[in-house]
């Protein structure tokens, strides 16, 4: 007989004599996480199980009783640092439960929930810990946070939501490894990077790290930032894996009446931002049907920028990457709710795609979709700019956008005849010979040179066709972009990459 199973038996018998049935839930694993406002905990069980918590002071302590379980973990060599607990310990209570107690280097706010099996992990039990200060209650009563000036000109703010996180993966890819969480972060931190360099704008990461974000408080986070948009970012997944292309989605109609709904029914205990970004209106002063009316106008404000501005992220990453459908679609979901922030959310592709999930595990494939959200962003903002905004100024004072994307329906004499050009300056300024401009074309503006420039530095072993055929672009408009005459490269030197026809 084996070690292991020599050791397996004398500890059912163990736990025979402290009366726990062979039928009884083990919990097999402890993860950790650890977030800015909170501390989650995750125990893998064999089996679901009914449990109770409680807290304990002097010290502080969090007492988990779990029904009919037992652990063979000894909680040695957890990481505790930047978290408020100091130790894990457990013992078998009345016979056949498990008692685990966390000691608490200081108060937190707890909050316990199950997750049933998915295609990673089984039944699971989720401790968040929430810091005194950080906690969802404390939250709530804190200060919006302050805009970032430009002189008398505020920032333009835009929310970044990476999906999932933590113990939620997302999406699994093909592979069985490659997970959406880690997508999203990558593409969300790209994003982030673009718009930061870019005047009149400062980004706002909902998540930073690998950790997970309830959903209702992602669009709360947006909030207490003053948000004037809020961009959530996924990737997708299906039964086979011949689906492809990205997707942008807003809030469905449904959605919002039972959103504006639930919001009346609780006004006695919330206020919502009603006037648009940064007034405040408390919904308790007012009727029923009047707080009903005015969440609904706003509601109905919220959902028409959302298409405005998906569509002009939609139009930019159709040079980048395919796309699945040409106009932004409704769907009923949690994360877009907000009756006073226009929000959006990218599916960027899909992970059971082969081809897909390899481009977006690329960086520089993530830095490119990044740029193409970065310029649809910029140009929706440029069309209706939030009064007194940089950006605002510098449409009434006639300073230049740095760049251009083209989108579906422009024409050269259009774009020319906005920024006060003529259609020969327009020309003479991108190189053009004619009149023709292709849907993702970026276009350069006088006086400025584009941050929003896409680039591909060569490592070894990689050649030129494979890497029009990585960036779906032709290898003629590879080598044009280039000024290349044949397919030699070199290990490190950059090529430009042009957009997809």
């Amino acid at each position: 007989m084996e070690v292991s199973t020599i050791i397996r038996y004398i500890q059912l018998l163990i736990l025979g004599s402290f009366g726990i049935g062979l039928q009884a839930a083990e919990v097999i694993d402890l993860r950790m996480w650890r977030a800015p406002d909170h501390t989650r905990l995750v125990l893998d069980l064999s089996d679901s199980v009914e449990y109770s918590s409680f807290l304990l002071e002097d010290p502080h302590r969090l007492v988990v009783d779990i029904k009919s379980s037992f652990t063979y973990l000894s909680f040695n060599g957890l990481d505790f640092t930047d978290s408020s607990i100091s130790g894990i310990r457990s013992g078998v209570r009345n016979g056949d439960s498990l008692r685990i107690v966390f000691d608490l280097t200081s108060a937190v706010v707890p909050n316990a929930f199950s997750l049933a099996p998915n295609s990673e992990f089984g039944e699971r039990l989720v401790l968040d810990l929430y810091d005194k200060t950080g906690s969802p209650q404390s939250q709530s009563a804190e200060p919006p946070a302050t805009r970032v000036e430009t002189g008398a000109r505020r920032d333009i703010v835009i929310a970044i939501s990476a999906g999932h996180g933590g113990e939620d993966p997302g999406s699994i890819g093909y592979d069985g490894r490659i997970k959406e969480k880690n997508i999203t972060l990558a593409i969300s931190q790209a994003l982030y990077e673009c718009l930061e360099k870019l005047p009149g704008y400062k980004p706002v990461m909902i998540r930073e790290g690998d950790y997970y974000v309830e959903l209702k408080r992602r669009p709360e986070i947006a909030r207490r930032n003053r948000a004037d948009l809020f961009i959530a970012i996924h990737a997708d997944w299906y039964r086979n894996s011949r689906a492809r292309g990205v997707t942008v989605y807003a809030l469905s109609g449904d959605r919002a009446d039972r959103e504006n709904s639930a919001r009346v029914a609780e006004k006695e205990n919330s206020s919502d931002l009603l006037g648009g970004v940064g007034g405040d209106l408390a919904l308790g002063e007012l009727d029923d049907d009047v707080a009903l009316t005015l969440v609904s106008l706003q509601m109905a404000w919220s959902m028409e920028q959302s298409l405005i501005a998906g569509t002009s992220i939609l139009d930019s990453l159709a040079g980048v990457t395919r796309i699945r459908k040409n106009k932004v679609q409704h769907a009923s979901l949690q994360v877009l709710n907000s009756p006073d922030i226009p929000s959006i959310l990218i599916e960027t592709g899909y992970l059971t795609n082969p081809e897909e999930a390899l481009r977006l595990s690329n960086r520089n494939f993530q830095e490119r979709m990044a740029l193409a959200i970065a310029d649809g962003v910029t140009s929706y903002f440029y069309e209706a700019p939030p009064v007194g905004t940089l950006v605002a100024w510098h449409k009434e004072n006639g300073v230049i956008p740095k760049s251009l994307t083209v989108k579906r329906g422009d024409t050269l004499s259009e774009i020319a005849e906005q920024f006060g050009l003529t259609v020969t300056e327009l020309k003479s300024i991108n190189g053009l010979q004619g009149n023709t401009i292709q849907i993702g074309q970026v276009l350069e503006l006088p006086g400025n040179d584009s941050p929003l420039t896409s680039e591909h530095k060569i490592q070894r072993g990689e050649t030129l066709s494979e890497i029009a055929q990585f960036y779906r672009v032709s290898l003629a408009d590879l080598r044009a972009a280039n000024n290349l005459r044949g397919d030699r490269i070199l290990i490190g030197q950059k090529l430009i990459i042009p957009p997809v026809r």
